[in-house]
């Protein structure tokens, strides 16, 4: 036991030296590497029978480059196996693509252009500002009143 740990204590120093010597250029190649391990144990195994099971015992990186990482399109790679992967491809649709809107965000977020208007322009700024305060405050009320309603239903353990 003594020599198994003066031996793990005399690595670890090596393994510091060796990766601060080392120009860190590369962190995706050592990713790389470290993943290709993984799989290629859990390859070791029985066949998976879950879509999950397949998809994490197959080694998909070990013919790119990291140039085909830098241009990698995870959408389009998993539009391209949607038959092998049909609930995982339909959650990573789901997860990784970012929801088109025809709103400029400015005008979701700003209430200014709904209390300014054609038709109010005479408002003075103070009265401006109570407006918006009134309403943001109305909203909360709102959203507290909805969440008591929502801790009410649910049962302490």
């Amino acid at each position: 036991m003594a020599s198994q740990s003066a031996t793990g204590s005399s690595q670890a120093p090596n393994v510091v030296q060796a990766s601060s010597s080392k120009p860190m250029k590369d962190p995706k190649k050592n990713f790389l590497n470290v993943v290709r391990e993984s799989v290629a144990k859990k390859q070791k195994g029985d066949a998976p029978s879950s879509e999950l099971g397949r998809y994490s015992g197959t080694d998909y990186t070990s013919t790119m480059s990291a140039d085909d990482i830098e241009s990698f399109d995870i959408l389009a790679w998993w539009k391209g196996r949607e038959m092998e992967f049909p609930v995982l491809s339909a959650m990573a649709r789901d997860l990784l693509s970012s929801q088109a809107s025809t709103v400029a965000s400015e005008s979701a977020f700003s209430t200014c252009g709904r209390v300014i208007s054609l038709r109010r322009t005479r408002l003075s700024p103070e009265a401006v500002e109570m407006c918006i305060c009134l309403k943001d405050h109305l909203d909360a009320i709102d959203r507290k009143q909805h969440l008591t309603s929502l801790e009410d239903d649910i049962e302490p353990e």
